[in-house]
């Protein structure tokens, strides 16, 4: 078992249910009940329920990828790949929208599972080259 992917998976489910219960009634609602055009809304809201949907798929996955080891490097990479991305968004609009980093501070958890990720990915390179050396 990958402990690292074990716990991005738990993370990665957390953080979805932060985003849904918190996020949802401080940003989503206030969007649903603004003057924006219906097609911006309806577009917004499919953005948010996306984020939601990406956030539960990657914390199965890791979880997955925890006890199958043959899963784990290519469910790393892509998690690795989408929670940076994520991250660098969050610090790239707080910085040139905001001219802050912590009024949007979601790019800390991103980058800190997207860490934990790269950990469990670099632990199972090392089972994996521990297990041809002994092949």
């Amino acid at each position: 078992m990958n402990k690292w992917l074990l716990a991005s998976g738990i993370l990665s489910l957390l953080l979805m249910l932060v985003h849904v219960f918190l996020g949802g009634p401080e940003i989503h609602d206030p969007v649903l009940g603004s003057d924006l055009h219906p097609v911006v809304i309806a577009v917004l809201s499919v953005v948010w329920h996306g984020i939601t949907v990406v956030m539960l798929v990657n914390g199965v996955l890791l979880l997955v990828a925890a006890f199958r080891e043959e899963l784990a490097a290519g469910v790393a990479w892509v998690v690795i790949g989408q929670y940076s991305g994520f991250t660098l968004l969050f610090i790239y609009y707080g910085l040139t929208q905001l001219g802050n980093l912590m009024d949007m501070p979601q790019w800390i958890s991103f980058a800190i599972i997207a860490g934990c990720v790269a950990m469990g990915l670099r632990k199972a390179g090392r089972a994996n080259a521990l297990r041809s050396s002994v092949a």
